[in-house]
């Protein structure tokens, strides 16, 4: 793209210094004008000629319009990280970085990065020939070092190249990408090159802390298969007492026909377990079980190998695990039958001598903290305790402190997209908007992107649970179809289920933005109504027995009510008008506990899918008596819906309706 005043002048040059095209003085003496598409500006300044056509030219506006295109292109390399995520068909990809790499961290396996999805939400990237992982832990997103892509070699192998350390524009690309969703930047499962990588990029700018609990178990395979040595004759012992026990014992590699079997020992070895467990432990438990479930549905896609072992015709104990790189394999999972001593050592090393040959080390993961596996790892005597790092910004907050510039910057933005009179907007910004309620985009230390998430409560009968109003979604006209919008709605979601919301609603401002948010999950099952025709003058006694009287309800409370009738009476208006809005489902269980109390004699199992926001929604939940409870276990005859047809089952009664949304 190409615009001239004369045959030496750039479009660079032209908007140097620019930030819109509003600001660019278009000369009327301007006759060259180049377009890639072969568009040649002639002596009439108000004809354009296009590929054998004429048509009237407007030179202001249409100079100005490739200008913006241009400035976007621009703000382009500064955007955020397209990230994707992880699923089984992304296999052959993933492991073209992993396993020709030289990262032994189980946290690369293709089976863990799949079947723990549902806790991490663990997406992915390939940023400048690098593979990158964006994920959350808890609260807080964090990012996993970036694995250089392999070169083909002329054996039609792969290897890393020589210089495979991390280029400085990779991690700032990675950096700019959590400000932008609202984070400080973490990374988490670093090696020790890495941090001495960070140290040269960013000189005394972040705290490295190594991570104890979460060092990996690297052993030598033919250590485990053999047992061979002094300091591990006790080792052996557990191994040759469990033989002599049952010396008609058969192991066999575990396929997907034994995949029952396999999930019945757990949910023994669980049921013992679980009796000496805090709530915590029970959690963590929980937890394995549903990466469990998830590597055994996905088994075919993860290239996994297991092993079994039967006394009597009866499975007592099983593992499984994936490779990580082509020399060391992850044994994801190991579970026994306690009753059959020494059953665990058994397995362990019947499982290593099977195993291909061509896998020197076995990466037995980490211990958790856990004083017990971790004595019991280390008896083992690891060839490698792999030391992993996590690395923070020594000044976190820095970015984010500065509530002041946030909150003006998101001011600008709003009066630039939305038409709003300025005293309503002056009201909306001292009397709604919370520096808590505002979620932002930051990029390049600029506020791009920003929405507010307005809590309210939503009544449906006797049950009363927090919804938040979605309000004010606004991008950066530069920054507009570059993913600021669906990572900003990504953030909110994952901010609000967080905050114990159950329901998000909004009413969008323009068509097109039903299809745009129906990507997001939402769908129309809530109404915005009209308000009561006297409703600037009307008592909150009086419209909240008005609003109590809908079955179903997002209700304001005095304080909202207020603000509503103030803000009727800066715009002079009489009430609220009716419009098309749209929900999501925020919480899944907690939606479905709603939806059990109020129907107590209904008995279903179901099966929600395919949040692609809020991972934690994607399981299975069993509604009886009442209760509902979410379960790890996969049920057979449960009926699966997206999470926006979960929206659709849970109001198919009837809408929930809502007004005096600042609408």
């Amino acid at each position: 793209m190409l615009i001239k005043r004369d045959r030496n002048d750039t479009l660079a040059e032209c908007c140097a210094g620019r930030e819109n095209a509003d600001a660019y003085d278009v000369d009327n003496d301007i006759n060259f004008l180049r377009i890639n598409q072969g568009i040649v500006l002639g002596d009439n300044p108000f004809f354009l000629f296009e590929k054998g056509f004429c048509k009237k030219f407007n030179p202001q506006r249409e100079i100005r319009k490739i200008i913006r295109t241009f400035v976007a292109e621009t703000h382009r390399n500064k955007t955020m990280i397209r990230f994707h995520d992880i699923s089984a068909r992304d296999r052959e990809l993933i492991q073209r970085y992993t396993l020709n790499g030289t990262g032994r961290n189980c946290d690369l396996s293709f089976a863990n990065l799949i079947s723990w999805r549902f806790l991490y939400d663990t997406q992915f990237a390939i940023v400048d020939d690098f593979l990158v992982f964006r994920f959350y832990t808890g609260r807080h997103l964090a990012y996993m070092a970036p694995i250089a892509k392999p070169v083909i070699q002329a054996d039609g192998t792969y290897r890393l190249p020589e210089d495979s350390s991390c280029p400085a524009t990779v991690i700032r690309q990675m950096r700019d990408d959590a400000i932008a969703m609202g984070h400080p930047f973490l990374l988490i499962g670093c090696s020790g090159s890495m941090t001495d990588c960070l140290e040269e990029i960013m000189p005394d700018t972040f705290t490295v802390r190594p991570e104890r609990d979460y060092f990996d178990y690297i052993y030598l395979r033919e250590k485990l298969a053999t047992l061979s040595g002094k300091h591990l004759q006790s080792k052996r012992n557990h191994c040759n007492k469990f033989r002599a026990l049952y010396p008609d014992y058969e192991y066999r590699p575990l396929t997907k026909s034994l995949i029952p079997e396999c999930l019945r020992l757990e949910e023994k070895w669980r049921q013992l377990t679980k009796q000496d467990a805090d709530e915590e432990e029970d959690a963590e438990l929980s937890e394995e079980l549903r990466a469990m479930t998830r590597a055994f549905v996905n088994w075919d896609y993860l290239d996994s190998l297991g092993g079994c072992l039967f006394v009597d015709g009866n499975l007592v104990a099983f593992t499984f695990g994936c490779p990580i790189t082509h020399d060391t394999f992850d044994v994801c999972v190991e579970k026994a039958d306690t009753r059959y001593e020494g059953a665990f050592s058994v397995i362990n090393q019947e499982f290593a001598r099977h195993l291909p040959e061509q896998y020197v080390y076995v990466n037995r993961e980490e211990d958790l903290g856990a004083e017990g596996l971790r004595k019991a790892k280390l008896s083992y005597k690891p060839a490698i305790l792999l030391e992993k790092y996590s690395i923070m910004e020594k000044k976190p907050l820095s970015l984010f402190e500065d509530v002041h510039r946030i909150k003006a910057e998101t001011e600008q933005l709003y009066a630039a997209t939305f038409d709003d009179a300025e005293a309503f907007r002056n009201l909306y910004f001292s009397k709604v908007f919370t520096d808590e309620r505002n979620i932002v985009c930051q990029i390049d230390n600029h506020v791009v992107g920003a929405l507010q998430a307005i809590p309210y409560p939503l009544r449906q009968g006797r049950e009363e649970v927090n919804a938040a109003y979605i309000y004010a979604v606004a991008v950066d006209r530069n920054y507009r179809r570059q993913h600021v919008g669906s990572s900003l709605m990504r953030q909110a979601h994952h901010t609000l289920y967080y905050r114990d919301t159950v329901f998000a609603v909004l009413i969008p401002a323009e068509p097109w933005l039903f299809d745009w948010y129906a990507t997001m999950g939402y769908t129309q099952v809530v109404d915005a109504i009209a308000s009561p025709e006297d409703v600037v003058s009307m008592s909150f006694a009086d419209f909240d027995r008005w609003q109590r009287q809908q079955p179903c309800a997002v209700l304001q409370t005095a304080a909202s009510f207020a603000t509503a009738q103030e803000a009727l009476r800066v715009c002079h208006e009489t009430g609220s008008p009716a419009a098309p809005a749209m929900l999501r489902v925020i919480n899944a269980h907690k939606a479905l506990q709603s939806y059990a109390a109020l129907h107590p004699d209904e008995t279903l199992d179901l099966r929600v899918y395919n949040d692609k926001d809020i991972a934690l929604n994607n399981t299975y939940f069993h509604i009886a008596a009442g209760q509902c409870r979410q379960t790890d276990r996969p049920l057979p005859d449960a009926r699966s819906l997206t999470i926006s047809e979960l929206a659709l089952f849970l109001f198919h009664a009837y809408h929930p309706v809502m007004t005096l949304m600042m609408n």
